[in-house]
């Protein structure tokens, strides 16, 4: 259902952008399995291990289909290298997203919601958190255009906190000088420079040992706890 949802709509993007280039093509197709994955997520399990894997899985399946959506939509203009890379990009976008989903869907299922409302919820909410933070330079650039007089560096946090940026960037592809952002985003008109690969490997490195320390602290604290048994005592008579 997925991949039927995503080719819907990136085939009916091509038609009314017929001349899209090769590079915004892996953008396009990247960015709406990111956005579409969590409201197709399957739900959390009995076990945080179990979970976990799940994640790992339906984040996997999710950058597999994208990636042979880009080979069908692109032939020849699309070599497996230049599939590969964003589709890489993709992995620790979904990793994150698919972990925030559970973690609202278990918080909602303690607050006794059902499973399947939890799920869906869960899924919304961070589908729509993470096309807010795919907007940034659109919503935020004003903000940051303003501020950016006494602080410079502004402007490139901007640019470089967008999720849709790293798929960008993965693709080898101008983001914000595409006709359609260059025309909607003033952040476009101005200097700016976009994350490098290492530094976003490095970001979503720290922030995924971060998530993994927090699991294993939540896991922790939530394994029974034993009390050691009582010494048993024994009367003067039976000694």
């Amino acid at each position: 259902m997925l991949l039927l949802a995503a080719l819907l709509i990136v085939v009916g993007f091509r038609a009314t952008a017929p001349d899209l280039q090769p590079s915004a093509l892996r953008v396009v197709v990247t960015a709406i399995f990111g956005l579409l994955a969590p409201l197709f997520w399957p739900g959390i399990v009995v076990t945080l291990t179990r979970t976990a894997l799940r994640v790992v899985a339906w984040s996997a399946a999710a950058v597999c289909a994208a990636a042979v959506c880009i080979r069908v939509l692109g032939h020849a203009a699309q070599p497996l290298p230049q599939i590969l890379e964003p589709c890489a990009m993709l992995m620790p976008i979904l990793l994150l997203t698919h972990t925030a989903a559970a973690a609202v869907e278990g918080h909602l299922r303690r607050r006794s919601w059902d499973a399947d409302n939890a799920r869906e919820i869960a899924g919304r909410t961070v589908a729509i958190t993470l096309a807010l933070l795919g907007a940034l330079p659109l919503w935020l650039g004003p903000l940051g255009e303003l501020l950016s007089g006494r602080h410079a560096w502004i402007i490139d946090a901007v640019v470089g906190m967008s999720p849709l940026t790293h798929l960008a960037v993965a693709s080898d592809n101008d983001l914000l000088r595409n006709q359609w952002f260059y025309q909607h985003s003033n952040l476009a008109a101005l200097q700016f420079s976009y994350p490098g690969p290492a530094q976003l490997a490095w970001s979503y490195a720290l922030v995924g040992g971060v998530l993994a320390l927090l699991a294993l602290a939540l896991r922790r604290s939530r394994l029974p706890i034993t009390k050691p048994p009582r010494p048993q005592l024994t009367s003067e008579k039976s000694k």
